[in-house]
């Protein structure tokens, strides 16, 4: 742009006059809602358009409910994306917020247009429009006017350490500040940041496109009052451009059909739809992680309410909140404490040439005058986070009473009536018994709410179905009460679909296809959470991705304990619903064959326990359902023997593999003993040992030639070979237990010819005794589990 189009469209910009005023807002900025405010009643347009989602105005009255702010239009959509060639590859559920509180100007422009009896309505491109090509979940975002050339430069020209700071100085913490001058400063501020900016992002383009058609559209309906055009600052410029034919950073496309399919791609919207939901000031603060408007929402509403009444703003409201935070923190703040934060808060304010104490002046004055030495050693301060807690505010939106909401929401509700659970304000512990039909169908209308993300459903204790434990008690119980993010919850879950078992299915599909592709125990993980929340919620495209990990993992330990999961579900669920499932046979099929190719192509690996218990679960998978699946025990020997036979495996997989054969009646003692004179040397006799005795225990412990020649090899070594060998030789023998092991020496000594056993005959004790002798044994191994000694 050369200098005479630029002083053309800034004055431009400024022109009150015009048939189309334009309204520069930062989102969340109250003096943009004081501003707005008195140009609207000063005005008096025709109509009043304002940046927002265009297919809410269907729902416009909605917003003059009696709700409690904050609030926001939450836009959702599901939708397949199709990759040619291939048909439908994927599915994708999208939600934005468009938040509003008090003094956000778009909402004070609304309800000033309202007073006024002016027609008001959205703008924008709906947001399944523009999620393709930009997917930031909150539309009111300034992201825009944060970065670039010339905000740093204002930054160090004025002494600002960020944004938000240069925004204060310029308009928020000046109280005389005229709307002529509001105008110019804002309007000069956001063209020059776009001017001195980076490329404009494609999104941005055709959402302006996409306004301007819609000013047209106004502009042909008004006869003599103007427009006016409240937006986002960097958006003003652009549309002003437009509509004059002026050139501006930024516009390239001539018509908001352009941006169509070259934005989303090949994509079928399934189902969407938009609503209202409560919202918070936590969510709202940019502090938290959202990058629109204003940081400190709790500050920033106290600057509303004097600037609402016309009169300077006290900061001594928030300092009374502060103290009040830090008492609930068990922090006293002493009245010399108190005094000398005001009066640092003063001075700063006045050194920054300030009337008022501002927000970075509270802050600051708090960090010097009572932080000690936490910051330095980086602890957190009470003093910081309170001072955090009082200037992010603590208000919780609600929405009226007949606010609309979406289907999934009536979803929720009529399943929660259908199971006779009320959700009430105080705490309710419900017990569950899984083998129960009733409770079972309770269960897992919770762990669908869990799932989606509901608020106010705690698992509390019970069955763990993913270490499978202790399956003895099939019993959860869980904590329900009602939470105010109950509601917000349940409408943000509705992008997920418009009934709760398909959401649920679509809601473990898309965390399926966040995970890793080669995660196959992540995504046999979520497989269990479907089945727990019932069987119904298991998709096709979760099982697609469950069996695309399996066949991309590396790792042999984590294919046998996805191979673990998958067959207790096929296997042994009795309260599921997934014993037998037919969609499950071809994952578990494909989960075994991945992990003997593995076992098959392992490496040298350590006596970690990892290894061994694979190579079980590989076993008792085959075992007990070897003949519903593909691979064929002829197979499954040859793998196991080419692993035995191999001699750069360690070990422990080598006996592991020979007491799966030795199981399986595919190999004789014989044969084992031939293997294990191969680790008859100290260092690998009991790790070989571990790994037979962990997989065919049953036959070994009644094996008086396997005793026998462990006890010969045994007898060979010397003393420091029997000190080396001990370690290993105890692991190994502690996969059986007293009892066996009492066995397995008398059936050594009872063939060396050895009738007395001494020590080892039953010992006779009184029934106190042996109640108390077996409740320290029953202590030491709880104990021996908890630190991790066995394997």
């Amino acid at each position: 742009m050369n200098d005479r189009d630029i002083e053309k469209l800034t004055t431009r910009l400024c022109d009150t006059t015009a048939n189309v005023v334009f309204f520069p807002v930062r989102h969340h900025s109250p003096v943009a809602a004081k501003m707005v405010r008195r140009l609207i009643q000063q005005i008096q347009p025709a109509s009043v358009l304002i940046e927002g989602p265009s297919d809410f105005n269907a729902h416009f009255d909605e917003l003059y409910l009696e709700h409690r702010l904050p609030i926001a239009i939450y836009s959702y959509f599901q939708s397949a994306v199709n990759v040619p060639g291939v048909g439908e590859s994927f599915e994708s559920q999208q939600g934005a917020f468009y938040p509003f509180c008090d003094y956000s100007p778009e909402w004070v422009a609304l309800k000033t247009a309202r007073q006024n009896k002016i027609k008001a309505r959205f703008i924008d491109l709906p947001w399944e429009e523009v999620a393709f090509a930009d997917s930031a979940a909150h539309r009111y975002a300034d992201a825009e006017l944060r970065k670039g050339a010339y905000v740093k430069l204002l930054c160090d020209r004025m002494q600002a350490d960020d944004f938000d700071e240069l925004w204060d100085r310029l308009v928020e913490s000046d109280f005389e500040l005229s709307l002529e001058d509001y105008l110019q400063r804002v309007h000069s501020l956001c063209f020059n940041i776009r001017l001195w900016g980076q490329e404009v992002r494609h999104s941005d383009q055709i959402r302006e496109a996409y306004m301007a058609a819609r000013i047209q559209e106004a502009l042909a309906e008004q006869k003599s009052a103007p427009v006016l055009v409240v937006t986002g600052g960097f958006h003003s410029s652009a549309l002003a451009a437009r509509l004059e034919g002026l050139p501006c950073p930024g516009i390239e496309l001539d018509d908001a059909s352009q941006s169509d399919e070259s934005s989303k791609g090949s994509v079928t919207i399934k189902h969407s739809g938009i609503a209202l939901t409560p919202y918070t000031y936590q969510r709202l603060d940019n502090h938290q992680g959202y990058n629109a408007g204003m940081p400190s929402p709790g500050f920033y509403d106290q600057v509303w309410k004097y600037r609402a009444a016309d009169s300077d703003f006290d900061h001594r409201d928030l300092l009374k909140s502060l103290v009040v935070a830090l008492r609930e923190r068990k922090q006293i703040l002493s009245t010399a404490d108190l005094v000398a934060v005001e009066t640092s808060a003063i001075a700063l304010a006045a050194i920054r040439g300030r009337s008022q104490v501002w927000r970075s002046d509270l802050t600051d004055a708090v960090t010097s005058c009572l932080i000690k030495d936490e910051m330095e050693y980086g602890c957190e301060s009470p003093w910081v986070n309170a001072i955090q807690e009082v200037l992010r505010g603590q208000r919780r939106g609600k929405l009226a009473q007949g606010t609309r909401v979406p289907p999934l929401v009536e979803s929720i509700r009529a399943a929660l009536a259908g199971a006779g659970v009320e959700i009430e304000r105080r705490t309710e512990d419900v017990s569950l018994d899984l083998l129960d039909e009733t409770e079972v169908l309770t269960s897992r209308l919770f762990h669908q709410l869990r799932i989606l993300g509901i608020a106010g459903f705690t698992l509390r204790s019970g069955v763990d179905f993913l270490r499978r434990d202790d399956l003895v008690q099939l019993q959860e119980r869980w904590s329900v009460r009602w939470s105010p993010e109950f509601e917000s919850t349940s409408v943000e879950a509705a992008r997920f679909g418009p009934s709760l078992k398909p959401a649920v299915a679509a809601c473990l599909t898309e965390k399926a296809s966040k995970l890793e592709q080669r995660d196959s125990v992540g995504a046999a993980s979520l497989l269990v959470a479907a089945a727990q929340a019932g069987a119904e919620t298991i998709s096709q495209k979760l099982i697609q991705r469950i069996e695309a990990s399996i066949g991309s993992e590396p790792v042999f330990d984590k294919a046998a304990q996805t191979t673990a999961h998958l067959h207790f579900l096929f296997a042994h669920d009795e309260t599921l619903g997934t014993q037998g499932l037919p969609r499950l046979e071809p994952l578990l099929d494909a989960a075994l064959s991945r992990s003997l190719w593995l076992l098959d192509s392992l490496g040298s690996v350590p006596n970690d326990g990892k290894t061994i218990a694979g190579i079980k679960t590989l076993y008792q998978t085959f075992y007990r359902s070897g003949e519903r699946l593909a691979v064929d025990a002829r197979e499954f020997a040859e793998v196991m023997s080419r692993v035995q036979a191999d001699s750069k495996k360690a070990a422990h997989v080598r006996g592991a593999a020979a007491g799966t054969l030795w199981n399986l009646g595919s190999t004789d003692v014989d044969a084992l003993l031939k293997t294990l004179f191969e680790f008859s040397s100290p260092e690998s006799l009991g790790d070989f040992l571990t790994g037979v005795f962990k997989l065919a225990r049953e036959v070994a412990q009644r094996n008086p030639q396997l005793v026998r020649v462990i006890d010969e090899v045994v007898d060979q070594f010397g003393a420091d070979d029997f000190q080396e060998a001990l370690p290993s030789l105890r692991l190994a023998f502690t996969t059986f237990t007293p009892r066996e092991k009492h066995h397995m020496l008398q059936t050594l000594f009872a063939d060396l010819g050895i009738v007395d056993v001494g020590p080892l005959s039953q010992v006779q004790v009184d029934a106190e005794t042996a109640a108390e002798a077996l409740g320290i044994e029953e202590k030491l191994f709880e104990l021996i589990e908890k630190y991790g000694v066995l394997p």
